[in-house]
């Protein structure tokens, strides 16, 4: 069942509080787990894979936030060869995510002085983040039922603290020319676009059936914060 959404044409100047503050990281692949991260997370929550020789081949499987930081880690046996060991989004499942949750997943084996072991791991995407972006800052898309006619975007700065909020007509791709004009000194360095997922794993959408997204852009690094 679609999600249906009003929008109004407005722009905020947003300071959420400390104790409630969503931040969204701006993209960046190089922060993606290296296998050093891996390899400590191994040696120290299973020592044991590196001294004695299990009776299968060790999976482990391992769940990053869109932060970086490990959300769970589980480790199982199996007597199957690695060559039917299969790597997907459904290897998360017991974790509780569904298809489109992940924006990366990857197998890579690691030898220890014991075993050879298979290592799945796995990031989450914004999909969480973003719906509750938007309950905070757009609450009006979860409640209404009018005609989209508008784009909703969020300036976060170089943390991915949210600087402002927006709902108005743009083009695609100018946006960021958009707020460097309207808050001179300002440079952004990134933007993304993603589509706003209910709990049901359904697509907001207006009633013409047009999806929603929400556009993020972020400063760049020695950006000042937009002054007006």
């Amino acid at each position: 069942m679609a999600c249906f959404l009003s929008l109004a044409a407005t722009e905020v100047d947003t300071a959420p509080s400390a104790s409630t503050e969503l931040r969204k990281p701006a993209p960046n692949p190089g922060a993606r787990p290296y296998r050093e991260q891996l390899q400590a997370l191994i040696r120290d929550r299973y020592p044991q894979l590196g001294t004695e020789t299990t009776p299968g081949i060790p999976v482990l499987t391992v769940l990053f936030d869109l932060y970086g930081e490990i959300v769970r880690s589980e480790l199982e046996f199996s007597t199957r060869p690695p060559a039917e060991l299969a790597v997907s989004e459904e290897s998360f499942a017991h974790f509780g995510t569904a298809v489109g949750d992940l924006q990366y997943v990857a197998d890579p084996s690691f030898q220890t002085a014991a075993n050879t072991m298979f290592v799945i791991f796995g990031g989450l995407g914004s999909r969480e983040l973003d719906r509750s972006l938007v309950q905070r800052f757009f609450p009006q898309i979860v409640s209404g039922g009018a005609s989209l006619n508008q784009g909703i975007w969020i300036l976060f700065d170089h943390q991915g603290r949210v600087l402002r909020t927006g709902q108005e007509q743009f083009a695609p791709g100018s946006l960021s020319s958009v707020l460097e004009s309207r808050y001179p000194g300002i440079r952004t360095a990134d933007l993304t676009a993603t589509p706003v997922v209910g709990q049901d794993s359904q697509r907001f959408k207006d009633p013409r059936g047009r999806p929603l997204q929400l556009t993020c852009l972020w400063l760049a690094a020695d950006s000042p914060p937009p002054s007006s």
